[in-house]
């Protein structure tokens, strides 16, 4: 089954500029930009469903402590015709963040000022809500029909995918932000925020696997870090927010293979169609790497509107 939440990359590239209020719309191959889109908000975050649409979080200005209008809808992007069909409120002033699709057309969002993550049925417009703690991201894994969440504690949550109830709050060594689970299901990756440090979780027992530092990251700094696993499951790769810096490792022994420098605030991760390359986006520095997994080793970068903070390749 193809999950939809690891795709193998495709020859088009969409990027949110957050702080502008625009998403951009690349080819791959030459990384010219072929439309830009005004947003009605602050967008954060882009989950592609099968049918071809785009579900972008609008969160709203600012950021988590310091919400500045903050947003309550879900854009609803098509990507043939690159244009911004409708957006769904969710009801409240949660300002939606992460963003996950499911196998059974989903939409999976995290709630941060709503305490909460929502199931939503974007034909409907309806959605369950499960109140958990301060949801930041969440992943899908549909090996066993969970959703994970971090909720900047020292747990992740673990939510039933089909009952939309807690399940269990895996206790971890430090505060964790970044998440990430596996092409296969079988492992959860999430980064302590706390330490320079990420773990790797059994998808079915909620064991700690293991415990990997993040080499050449300052554990001294609480910052915001992210992990992302390529589609192919053969590279993990973690970005550390104030560092400015990044690290390749290989999925199979968790074994360092890279490191490198990046611009400022990198956050989002994307992976190309050929399995070799992936895409950075530098926020504060409105620029995109691109970079090649075994070596990271930077190929090309290409500039953006304002904070730049996802991107996602699709065909």
């Amino acid at each position: 089954m193809l999950d939809l939440n690891n795709r193998p990359g495709g020859p088009n590239l969409i990027v949110t500029a957050k702080t502008a209020h625009k998403v951009h719309f690349l080819d791959a191959a030459t990384l010219q930009t072929s439309r830009t889109l005004d947003m009605p908000g602050s967008t954060h975050e882009l989950a592609l469903s099968a049918d071809g649409r785009i579900y972008a979080s609008i969160y709203g200005d600012g950021i988590f402590g310091k919400n500045v209008n903050p947003d309550r809808r879900i854009a609803v992007i098509d990507l043939p015709s690159q244009s911004l069909t409708r957006t769904i409120d969710l009801g409240g002033v949660f300002a939606p963040h992460g963003v996950m699709m499911d196998a059974d057309d989903v939409l999976w969002c995290t709630g941060e000022l709503g305490k909460s993550v929502f199931a939503l049925d974007p034909k409907t417009e309806k959605a369950d809500r499960v109140e958990i703690g301060t949801a930041h991201w969440l992943v899908v894994c549909h090996k066993r029909d969970k959703v994970f969440v971090s909720v900047k504690r020292d747990e992740l949550v673990a939510i039933d995918r089909k009952r939309r109830s807690v399940i269990d709050r895996i206790k971890l060594p430090q505060t964790i932000e970044g998440i990430a689970v596996t092409p296969d299901g079988d492992t959860v990756y999430a980064c302590a925020q706390t330490a320079a440090e990420f773990y790797a979780i059994d998808t079915d027992t909620h064991a700690l696997r293991r415990t990997v530092a993040i080499d050449g990251a300052n554990g001294a700094v609480k910052q915001m870090r992210r992990v992302r696993v390529s589609p192919d499951n053969n590279y993990v790769v973690v970005a550390s927010h104030v560092d400015g810096h990044a690290a390749i490792y290989a999925a199979a022994d968790l074994k360092l293979l890279a490191t490198f420098a990046t611009r400022k605030a990198p956050m989002g991760f994307g992976f190309a169609a050929d399995g070799k390359h992936a895409y950075l986006c530098c926020h504060d520095d409105a620029v995109v790497f691109e970079f090649e997994l075994a070596s990271g080793k930077v190929t090309r970068n290409f500039a953006t509107a304002a904070g730049c903070e996802f991107i996602l390749a699709y065909h």
